[in-house]
């Protein structure tokens, strides 16, 4: 007996039974017309039974009931077919449609469906939230590539150069004095860069000042500047100082703890008055700065003994940030190695690169200079030697500075021959 005719014979006992199950399920004959269907079925698709039932596939289709036709794809293709149909509701099903054969032809096809319509929804969400996210990363970018202009770009991965870069920017926000300690070449500049940029200050002057490098004889007329004639040799139209050079933004003083004593004096009167008064002149002159000092010293011992006022020392100390240095910082010594590798391979259109038994040297060693002292030793390594591949030896080489037979690194000691040396570059 053909499928088609036990299904005739017996279709309320099979209608009673299908209408049991929480599928869709659809029966057809040969030629795709509507046998038997479900109440489930129904419900995905907004027709009754009576609409549907004998009337074909081909049909449904035409009406606009349905997108497309597992059923139609079994006939044409006499195989399972499975796809997700979008029905004329709205809603969205899952079919998949088995045909039966009788003496090689098709003489019944079952279509067993679910409904996914929410599923189709979340998808759709899903969609939508993949676009979200894209577009939010694109916007970090640009938000991370103008905080880095704004705020001044720091290599790191170490936990607490992160914190303080967080602080940085947030004491960028606060008017208040900041002092930053570290051993030198830490970056401590970048820091005070940080601060500046993060600031309502960020428009106005940033002016830096390396208090060691200015000689003591001139101190007092590079900081409150000069008037005409003031001494012997003064500019003929007088000189404005730093403290105004700097006037509505941020003044830097790097080394503070090299300021001499009477110099301190007055730098504490300028933070106390809010002015300033030329060499040789007679009136003062308003100032709105902040200042942002730095120091490799330390400051409180500076202070018992004398060299340095203590009641300065409390009005630098208002946001006190102490950097790290690098040997404290290991995991960032690849980090930027290969970021001024990048710097330094640009400079000079060089492409050297540096392997893995080289990268550990350069984590062993202690770094007494920091990050400064590792800029240097990359810039040296890219210009010296042949070939693109920065070896082992060469980084030994250059960090040590000299062709002795031995020498120690991070507490390991390497043995090297100077001819091998000298035929290694």
């Amino acid at each position: 007996m053909r499928y088609s005719a036990f299904i005739r014979q017996n279709y309320d006992i099979l209608q009673e039974i299908i209408d049991n199950m929480r599928t869709g399920i659809w029966i057809t004959d040969g030629e795709g017309k509507v046998l038997i269907v479900n109440n489930e079925s129904v419900k995905t698709g907004g027709l009754t039974r009576d609409e549907v039932i004998g009337r074909t596939m081909d049909e449904l289709l035409k009406v606009g009931y349905i997108t497309e036709s597992a059923t139609l794809k079994v006939m044409a293709s006499r195989k399972e077919e499975c796809i997700v149909e979008e029905l004329g509701t709205g809603g969205h099903c899952m079919t998949t449609s088995i045909p039966m054969f009788c003496q090689g032809e098709i003489d019944i096809i079952v279509s067993v469906e679910r409904n996914i319509s929410e599923v189709e929804k979340l998808k759709s969400l899903l969609n939508e939230q993949v676009e979200m996210k894209k577009e939010l990363q694109k916007e970090l970018l640009k938000f991370q590539s103008r905080k880095d202009e704004l705020c001044g770009r720091m290599v790191t991965r170490n936990i607490n150069m992160l914190h303080i870069r967080e602080m940085a920017e947030d004491i960028g926000k606060i008017d208040a004095a900041v002092m930053i300690t570290g051993e030198s070449g830490t970056g401590k500049e970048v820091i005070a860069d940080i601060i500046h940029k993060s600031s309502r200050r960020r428009e106005a002057p940033f002016v830096k000042v390396n208090c060691a490098a200015i000689p003591e004889t001139l101190m007092e007329s590079e900081f409150f500047g000069y008037e005409q004639g003031a001494f012997t040799g003064a500019g003929g139209n007088g000189k404005i100082g730093l403290f105004e050079l700097a006037d509505g933004g941020t003044l830097f003083l790097d080394e503070v703890g090299e300021l001499s004593i009477p110099i301190q004096s007055k730098l504490l009167r300028v933070l106390q008055d809010k002015e300033v008064r030329r060499v040789g002149g007679e009136k003062s002159i308003s100032v709105d700065i902040r200042i942002i000092a730095a120091t490799n010293r330390d400051l409180k011992a500076e202070v018992a003994k004398g060299t340095f006022r203590k009641d300065l020392y409390y009005r630098l100390f208002v946001v006190p940030i102490a950097l790290p240095p690098l040997r404290e910082r290991k995991e960032d010594i690849e980090l930027l190695t290969k970021h001024f590798l990048d710097i330094f391979n640009k400079q000079y259109n060089m492409k050297k690169t540096i392997g893995p038994e080289a990268m550990e040297i350069m984590e062993r060693y202690q770094w007494p200079g920091n990050v400064r002292e590792l800029r240097n030793v990359v810039e040296r390594l890219v210009v010296s030697g042949a070939g693109n591949d920065i070896s082992r030896i060469q980084v030994e080489f250059c960090l040590k500075g000299s062709m002795s037979s031995a020498f120690e690194i991070g507490g390991g000691i390497w043995r090297r021959k100077k001819s091998c040396i000298l035929t290694t570059w």
